[in-house]
């Protein structure tokens, strides 16, 4: 199997070099490149061509859903995964706004386990949408409060499903 080739980018340094020891443990990863703000993300992805670029949503110059935007209209391929701090669902609607295809929104807590970030990754590349668990469940919340006022093409089971996420189960 060829090595996927991944981006980084956060203004944090400590989490970048995170990151990189957690994606180069695994022999089928490879960082190709680092950048500390959206601006250099961009130009690094224009350079590098990964297959998968991780972003932070909050950086200098370019966030990391513009740079999302800006990585995927020079190469379409490039599986997005971004990494917040933040639970907002306006970051998450405008990662998805042009397709939901390979992109992942991810919550920093929620990476306790050094695999999870690799499965992410190859999850994403592999053409897998990946929502963090929180995200989901107020995502789900919200539709249930609000489905009465929507016209809902959803089944009953597909409601029942959606009415349990809410509830927090997976």
């Amino acid at each position: 199997m060829e090595q996927l080739q991944v981006l980084i980018a956060d203004d944090s340094e400590f989490m970048r070099v995170a990151y990189r020891r957690i994606l180069e443990s695994e022999y089928d990863l490879r960082v190709v490149g680092m950048a500390v703000n959206g601006e250099e993300a961009v130009q690094k992805a224009a350079e590098t061509c990964p297959d998968v670029a991780i972003l932070d949503v909050r950086m200098p110059r370019v966030d990391g859903i513009q740079a999302a935007h800006e990585i995927r209209k020079q190469n379409p391929t490039t599986s997005i995964v971004v990494i917040s701090a933040y639970d907002d669902l306006a970051f998450v609607a405008d990662l998805m706004r042009n397709g939901v295809e390979n992109k992942a929104y991810l919550l920093k807590h929620s990476l306790s386990e050094v695999t999870s970030l690799v499965r992410v990754v190859e999850a994403v590349h592999n053409g897998q949408t990946i929502l963090d668990a929180g995200i989901v469940q107020r995502m789900a919340r919200l539709f249930c409060k609000h489905s009465d006022r929507l016209e809902s093409s959803l089944h009953d089971e597909e409601q029942e499903i959606l009415g349990l996420m809410a509830e927090g189960y997976n």
